[in-house]
Formats: structure tokens, C-alpha cells, sequence
């Protein structure tokens, strides 16, 4: 009989490689679905597991230093993670992070030099935010942000800044944006491409997007590379330069600043997985259930997962967004008490910025046709993603209630009729019946 068919759930011992929101999630899942083995939940994170969005938001521009200990960031319950209510679930935690794997012994190599054996092993360590290999992304004026510590050290250094600069024209960076606008700092951002949010905005929002920062004061240069960063002479304009290399014919600037924040993605290969043919570049892959195909032991969860789209395991899904941490999390420990069900999730995401609630619905692409209802930066508006005359994705400005019904129009793949989608009369709601 085989290891898969022999053991039952109480002998069973599930490894967490992750403690951040998607990897807290599965364990309180998994209790909340009376799993009857161990659980060890490893992350080197010295807090209780969290969600991120506010880090680069509210944490920023509070008017008091947030405290992680009494913050609504905690994944709730918040008594779940007290010492005696783990030691009552059965749940481990270790403040380590895994370094290596052993896939045919089934053992993760900890970083202090611990071995920890498991039965069943789910990777959800997210991603590692890039720092571009750029000269001098390690002074200590520069920048990054994905952790609590991260967010609150760039809360101080606004706090004492003459200038900031940001590196990367994606949803965090505009959102530093933002909130360092609210606390009456100057900003420059700099992005390679040739628009703002470029993975999740067509291009017409991009454009409003871009105006209405521009329009608040904020320095937005495209097209542009960065080539190094270096401290300034004393009496300069800012503690560093920013050594910026635009698009050819253009001469070459330099910007000064005082805080830096490079913010140009994630890396999500984990490392302790190299070698292991377990996980690419796009992450670790896995089926409908969030299982590796390669490794029936092996399931991966949140930004980490790619979900491949089952025909032939050609193509797939990544998300790296706050409802695919949580929603995933449950599909994850569903399949490893026995009760699999396929994730499908419509894609969503939502970024605040400059006053604005911005939320995404889908994946939008810059090649499909957009219909405009309404007018950006005139109230509420929406900008749909048609293809083949289905909506197939969808941006509200301030719009919220419509979301669930922007959500099933993009489920359901339904034709629409043109004229009715761009009508402002016919409802997203009457549309979506």
C-alpha cells in the first residue's frame, strides 16, 4: 500500500513554509476543518501572520506609529495565534526560514540548521521584492517594501525627508505615492515602461491615473532606467542622486532625493526549491487543486502558486493579490483533509490612491477593446475589457457596489450587446442578469 493510501490524518504532519497571510490562513483553515495531524507553520517573521495592503497606505500616513501586536492587519482571530491556543490546535511555530529541501526524503533544511520531516508540505513564501541589481540598492536610505519592519522603517524616513523617489511605477509605488503626498513630501517616480499600473490598468486609466498625479504634483517620469544610486555631496539638494537613464535621444538626469523606494515587483521562485524542478521562475506549479502535478505531497498558496489552466499544463495564473491569500488558502487545506475542490477564482485586486478607490476586476489587456461608461475623473466611472464581444475584464473609479456585477458579467463570458454596455442606462446589474 502506499504512503499517499496508508496514512490516515492523525499520523499526517503538514509543514507551512510561510507564515505571511496566505500560509496563516491555511493553518487556521485547516483547524477550522478539524484536521487531526500536526501542524508546524515556519516563517522568520518575528509577528503573528498579517495582511499587507495597509503597508503601503494607512501604516504610512497614521497619524501614530501603528503597533502589529493591536492592529486589525493580524489575521482574526487575533487569539488564535496566542501560544496556548497553537499548543491546543496542535500547531507548531517556528521563527526560522527553510533553506533547502530534501523532496525524495521528504525533510526542509532550516537556516539555523534544523531538520523538520513532514507528510505533506505547502509553499507559501510568497515573494521577494526585486531590487534591480542596481548600484547602491543597499545604502540605507534605499528602500524596499513587503514586511511590517519595511513599512515602518520607510514611515520614519518620510517623516524626516526633504524628497523621495520611487523606482517603479506599479501599484505599490503609486501608492507611496500617494500617501507620501499626504504627508506634504515632494515624490518622483520613475518607471522603465511606458505607463503607470501597466499590469492591471488598460491603457485610458493608465492615462487618467497618470494625470491626476501629475495634477496633485507628482514628478512621473516613462521610458526611464535606472543606472545607479549614490550619495550626495554634503549640502546637496538630498542625501542620494538617482542616476537616470531615459529612452534614447533623450539626455540622461539625475534626481535627488532622500528616501528611496525601489518598488519594481516580486521575485517568487522560492529559493529553498532550486534544483528541485519543483518551482520556475512564474513560481511553484500546481493543479486546480493547488497541488504540484510533479509532487503530490507538495501544494502552494497565494502570490507563490501558479495555477496552471489544465490543458496540457500550458499557460496558468499567478495572483498576487489579498482575496487569492485568502480564498486559496481554504482550497489548499480543503484538499489536504481530503475534500478537494477546484480554485476558481476571478482575478480582483484594489488600490486607494489620491482619494480614489480603484478596483480591478479580471485581467485587463491592453489589445482588448475598452468601453468607457462614464468619464474618468468625473465621478464614478467604469472602463470594461471586451473580446470577441464578451467582457472579459473591467476597471470601477469609485464605483464599489458595481463589483459584484462587473464580477459575474466576467465570469459568465455572456455576449453583450455594444450599444447596451456602453449606455450608462442599462445598469452593470441589469447586465449581468
Amino acid at each position: 500500500m502506499s504512503h499517499e493510501q496508508s496514512q490516515t490524518d492523525d499520523a499526517l504532519h503538514v509543514v507551512v513554509a510561510g507564515a505571511g497571510h496566505a500560509g496563516g490562513r491555511v493553518v487556521q483553515q485547516l483547524v477550522s476543518l478539524n484536521f487531526a495531524g500536526r501542524i508546524t507553520l515556519i516563517g522568520d517573521e518575528r509577528h503573528a501572520p498579517y495582511e499587507r495592503p495597509a503597508l503601503s497606505k494607512e501604516w504610512l500616513t497614521s497619524e501614530h506609529e501603528p503597533r502589529i501586536d493591536d492592529s486589525p492587519i493580524v489575521l482574526a482571530p487575533a487569539a488564535f495565534w496566542e501560544p496556548s491556543a497553537l499548543r491546543a490546535a496542535r500547531v507548531e511555530r517556528v521563527y526560522d526560514r527553510v533553506v533547502a529541501l530534501d523532496a525524495a526524503q521528504r525533510v526542509l533544511t532550516l537556516a539555523k540548521g534544523v531538520e523538520v520531516p513532514f507528510d505533506r508540505l505547502v509553499v507559501a513564501t510568497g515573494g521577494s521584492p526585486r531590487d534591480g541589481a542596481i548600484p547602491g540598492a543597499n545604502l540605507p536610505g534605499v528602500h524596499l517594501l513587503r514586511t511590517v519592519d519595511d513599512s515602518l522603517a520607510l514611515r520614519r524616513a518620510l517623516r524626516q525627508s526633504r524628497g523621495l523617489a520611487i523606482v517603479g511605477a506599479g501599484v505599490i509605488g503609486m501608492e507611496v505615492a500617494s500617501s507620501a503626498l499626504d504627508l506634504g513630501v515632494p515624490v518622483t517616480v520613475l518607471e522603465a515602461g511606458e505607463r503607470v499600473l501597466s499590469r492591471c490598468l488598460p491603457p485610458v486609466m493608465s492615462e487618467w491615473l497618470l494625470r491626476e498625479h501629475r495634477a496633485r504634483g507628482v514628478r512621473v517620469e516613462l521610458g526611464v532606467g535606472v543606472e545607479a544610486i549614490t550619495e550626495a555631496a554634503e549640502c546637496a539638494a538630498g542625501r542620494y542622486v538617482v542616476r537616470c537613464r531615459p529612452r534614447a535621444g533623450q539626455d540622461a538626469f539625475d534626481v535627488a532625493a532622500d528616501t528611496v523606494l525601489i518598488a519594481i515587483g516580486v521575485d517568487c521562485a522560492p529559493a529553498f526549491l532550486a534544483g528541485t524542478g519543483l518551482a520556475a521562475r512564474q513560481g511553484v506549479d500546481v493543479d486546480e487543486t493547488c497541488r504540484s502535478p510533479n509532487a503530490p505531497w507538495l501544494y502552494a498558496v497565494g502570490d507563490v502558486a501558479h495555477v496552471l489552466d489544465g490543458a496540457g499544463g500550458r499557460g496558468g495564473l499567478r495572483q498576487e493579490t489579498w482575496r487569492n491569500a485568502e480564498n486559496q488558502a481554504l482550497a489548499v487545506a480543503q484538499a489536504i483533509v481530503g475534500c478537494a475542490q477546484p480554485y476558481r477564482e476571478t482575478p480582483w485586486m484594489w488600490t486607494d490612491q489620491l482619494g480614489n478607490n480603484i478596483q480591478v476586476v479580471g485581467q485587463p489587456d491592453p489589445r482588448d477593446e475598452v468601453v468607457l461608461r462614464g468619464e474618468p475623473g468625473a465621478g464614478p466611472c467604469a472602463a470594461l475589457g471586451v473580446r470577441d464581444g464578451r467582457v472579459v475584464s473591467g476597471v470601477l473609479v469609485n464605483a464599489g457596489r458595481e463589483r459584484r456585477f462587473l464580477e459575474k458579467l466576467v465570469a459568465s463570458a455572456a455576449r453583450v450587446d455594444p450599444a447596451r454596455l456602453a449606455d450608462p442606462r442599462a445598469t452593470l446589474k441589469e447586465l449581468a442578469a
